[in-house]
């Protein structure tokens, strides 16, 4: 027979254990310093040979993300070796100073503002949604926190992409809908639960919304929040050219609603790289980057199958970034020719940026993409001969 006393040492052992797993247990490491300057005013530049590419076989590369006769439409792309832009260019009507839709780049973008805001205290990631929004004061929905948020994991019905046609996607209908335009947050945290928390990752736009959301609530003042992203993150980096749309309540939509070039974009990437960082000031949290792009979401850590599991939902993810983990219910990590520790932003069309911390590299790539298959650039692919042209150091 098992003692009172038994079930109370039990019991609090069982206690300390979940308060531990609420808080941040995220390694912290010193921060990395890539390049030998920051690319506040502008990026540097340095040959492919300077760099340490092979000129022949990155052309192979250019070739491919180029090439005339592929089904898919490449607009910009950049590639970033420790800091210097080592290749640029451009096509079909796009420039360095044209804007281009971030489309679910904006995700990477919201994580990023968020943490800014966990640095400056007005979140944490053990933050209530029912605190700001009571209508999720219910079942399945009054546990939910930030951090689940963030990792798509806050378990409401929610489908992206409609399998029988697009036009019928959840993602369509939380921006446009009757009783959803006018705040989008709103219409998120009304949605339907269909799990608990950390039960099942479902990656879609309403999360990001909803974060932001959050946040414009927890600031509780509207010029001050309006101007946040600015004042905390694209001001500092000089992020000049980010568009950042919001509903008629003001709420930024933060899952699909941003516009920039490709080398402001890319400013996150380095941003992530060291650490969180920007020329010696903290914007970011210590411990945002590993949280962020070296964490898998928990609800997708325990899955044994795909079985059943929607597209979007069999490959690894952060804090709304892409990590290429290798998952419980998968033969092999998402992008096999590329390390491990690749960390993606992308975006429907064929928005990429990948950031390769092991080998200090940012590669943007904006497209115009068709929704097959056969219409998309191959990720992996291209990882493969950017990583082929790369002569190791010795």
């Amino acid at each position: 027979m098992v003692s009172f006393k038994t079930f109370r040492i039990l019991g609090l052992t069982f206690s300390f254990v979940l308060f531990l797993y609420s808080i941040p247990s995220f390694s912290i490491s010193k921060p990395d310093r890539y390049g030998d300057y920051w690319p506040t005013k502008s990026w540097r530049k340095k040959s492919l040979e300077e760099a340490g590419f092979d000129r022949a076989k990155f052309q192979k590369l250019l070739d491919y993300v180029w090439e005339d006769e592929g089904n898919h439409k490449s607009d910009a792309y950049v590639v970033i070796k420790d800091g210097y832009v080592v290749y640029e260019g451009y096509d079909r009507g796009y420039n360095p100073k044209k804007k281009h839709m971030f489309w679910s780049f904006s995700k990477s973008l919201t994580s990023t503002v968020i943490g800014a805001a966990i640095q400056q205290g007005h979140l944490t990631l053990q933050t209530k949604v029912k605190d700001f929004y009571p209508e999720m004061d219910r079942e399945k929905a009054r546990d939910v926190t930030l951090r689940h948020v963030l990792n798509m994991s806050s378990g409401f019905k929610f489908y992206e992409e409609n399998p029988i046609n697009i036009a019928l996607s959840d993602s369509i209908f939380v921006y446009y809908s009757k009783d959803a335009y006018k705040d989008v947050a709103l219409k998120v945290a009304k949605t339907e639960m269909k799990f608990a928390p950390d039960e099942q990752f479902n990656y879609g736009t309403h999360e990001p919304m909803l974060a932001m959301g959050i946040l414009k609530k927890a600031i509780n003042n509207i010029s001050i929040y309006e101007n946040f992203p600015w004042d905390a993150l694209f001001t500092p980096l000089n992020m000049s050219s980010v568009v950042y749309e919001r509903d008629q309540s003001k709420t930024f939509l933060g899952g699909s609603g941003g516009w920039g070039v490709a080398k402001d974009y890319a400013k996150l990437g380095f941003l992530m790289l060291n650490n969180g960082v920007w020329e010696g000031k903290r914007i970011l949290p210590e411990w945002w980057s590993n949280f962020a792009t070296r964490t898998v979401a928990p609800a997708l850590v325990k899955r044994e199958s795909e079985e059943g599991q929607e597209r979007l939902n069999v490959e690894s993810y952060g804090a709304y970034w892409w990590l290429n983990k290798k998952l419980k219910m998968n033969k092999q990590r998402p992008y096999p020719n590329a390390p491990d520790d690749l960390y993606q932003a992308m975006g429907f069309r064929g928005q990429t940026m990948g950031v390769i911390p092991s080998k200090g590299l940012i590669i943007v790539r904006m497209g115009s993409d068709g929704r097959k298959p056969k219409k998309k650039l191959k990720r992996d692919k291209m990882y493969k001969l950017l990583l082929d042209s790369l002569v190791e150091e010795k």
